[in-house]
């Protein structure tokens, strides 16, 4: 055997070496599991959070009107429903509850990414979780302060500012 085809040889046994190495080591360092869960943990008594934010077209909406603004919650879930939400309900607020800013967003645990979602159209609405609330659908109460659902090019800038949505207390 020449001494060239025996550098070659060595050579190559050292790249593959090298590359196992490599293979072994992204393989241990892998987080990707981590990190599809938002890099969370249950604590002991947590329940998951639903933050992942939703298309449109997979949120279930209840517009409901706390002021005495006539047709403000047909009139918005008019326009909700033309980017893509499910309205399930419009009527005045059920709790009866008047809200003096713009909006305010309810939801549970199951619709915490769909909350984020519904906020980025509505500018300046304050979110309002309910722990008790096992359901996946979102109230949007609209208040005193409200005017118009965002466009597109708005809803896409609040998003951004909203950020990611985190799980609230008492969830993972």
């Amino acid at each position: 055997m020449s001494l060239s085809r025996v550098r070659a040889l060595a050579i190559v046994g050292v790249l593959l070496i090298a590359a196992a190495v490599v293979v072994v080591w992204t393989l241990v360092s892998d987080d990707q599991g981590t990190r599809a869960s938002g890099g969370r943990t249950c604590a002991a008594g947590a329940k998951p959070a639903a933050t992942a934010v939703p298309k449109e077209k997979d949120v279930t909406l209840n517009v409901y009107n706390s002021t005495d603004r006539s047709g403000l919650a047909q009139s918005t879930a008019k326009s909700m429903r033309g980017v893509g939400f499910k309205i399930k309900s419009v009527k005045q607020d059920p709790t009866g509850a008047v809200v003096h800013d713009t909006a305010q967003v309810r939801f549970g645990r199951k619709a915490v990414g769909a909350a984020q979602l519904v906020r980025a159209y509505v500018q300046g609405a304050k979110p309002a979780y309910d722990p008790n609330r096992d359901d996946d659908t979102v109230d949007l109460v609209l208040g005193e302060g409200f005017t118009q659902v965002l466009g597109p090019t708005e809803v896409k800038q609040a998003e951004i500012a909203l950020g990611v949505p985190s799980p609230p207390p008492g969830t993972c």
